[in-house]
């Protein structure tokens, strides 16, 4: 790997020490290893996955069957790609010295280094698995599974894209091992690596606005015409957290009427966002209603998953097995 050296290099300047277990290609540019990190008395053995540009999908597709946890190599880990592979619990260390690497006592989190050229690796031509529009068919496969039965056209309604990209996402979802995410495992790594992929990818796409409220009145939501359609996700939308610190909604339109009718403020510290619906349901159940709707859980999630409050993400892991028991 042209790489190597870099990498031991930084490990090295961390006070890690590096033993290869075993090595393996896996296509042209990509690689799998096995290595030991040792600090003192710390060891811990990691599934490697290196190459030019390692962005999430690549794990997703690469590295599903690996036993313990996972760490990647690559010349540059850009910040939005850092923040995914933290969310999802893969751990990472890149030629110039930003790391994630977390074992027994063993912390080292360096960011915001950047390379001292400015030349890009080619990108990949396979494309993104999570970019916004794909993100939102992946979405729909998750929330109503009995879609990979149906039409593409049912696919791409539900999802809110065109046909063309629903048709080309289910063939890289092929393409990245995929191919029947309705097995149990595969759908709970599917479900992980969107939600991991969520809150920089796909969440900011969809902002309307972002407010403040009264933290005694965060949870009386209210409508500003009755047939409005609104679904709450987040913290607000399970039964086992208590007292909302951040209300997040899902709205058709931002009616200029709803932070007047809630008494939403936009200075000060923001604990409400709210962000645009872009689904359909196939079932017809997010229709108009007396109240509000519960947004679909993969949403609820991925919004509980974004949240770095260890009680919150305990929540969401509870979210995470069921969604996958079901799927």
């Amino acid at each position: 790997m042209d790489d190597f050296d870099a990498i031991k290099a930084r490990l090295d300047d961390y006070g890690v020490r590096m033993e290869i277990d075993a090595i393996a290609t896996i296509e042209s540019e990509m690689g799998q290893l096995r290595v030991s990190l040792n600090r003192g008395a710390s060891r811990q053995s990691y599934a490697v996955l290196h190459g030019p540009d390692v962005r999430l999908n690549d794990v997703a597709r690469s590295m599903e069957r690996s036993v313990g946890p996972v760490m990647v190599w690559t010349p540059f880990v850009r910040p939005k790609t850092a923040d995914g592979f933290r969310r999802a619990n893969i751990q990472y260390i890149d030629n110039v010295g930003n790391a994630w690497l977390t074992f027994n006592d063993v912390l080292i989190d360096v960011r915001g280094r950047t390379p001292t050229n400015e030349a890009r690796r080619p990108s990949h031509t396979s494309g993104n698995l999570f970019s916004a529009g794909r993100a939102q068919v992946v979405f729909a496969l998750l929330a109503w599974p009995q879609l990979r039965r149906g039409t593409t056209r049912e696919l791409a309604e539900a999802a809110g894209v065109s046909v063309g990209l629903a048709h080309g996402t289910l063939d890289l979802l092929r393409q990245t091992g995929y191919g029947d995410a309705t097995a149990p495992h595969e759908s709970r790594a599917l479900l992980d690596h969107w939600a991991a992929s969520f809150p920089t990818g796909l969440a900011p796409r969809l902002l309307l606005g972002s407010f403040r409220s009264d933290p005694e009145r965060i949870d009386e939501v209210r409508k500003y015409r009755p047939d409005d359609e609104m679904f709450i996700s987040g913290e607000a939308a399970t039964d086992e957290l208590r007292g909302t610190v951040r209300l997040i909604l899902y709205v058709d339109e931002l009616h200029p009427g709803l932070p007047i009718a809630n008494r939403w403020r936009a200075d000060g510290a923001h604990n409400v966002v709210v962000r645009r619906k872009f689904w359909q349901a196939p079932d017809g159940s997010d229709g108009p209603i007396a109240g509000v709707h519960l947004a679909p859980g993969p949403l609820v999630y991925a919004d509980l998953m974004s949240s770095d409050d260890p009680r919150i993400r305990t929540v969401a892991q509870e979210w995470g097995r069921r969604l996958a028991g079901h799927a």
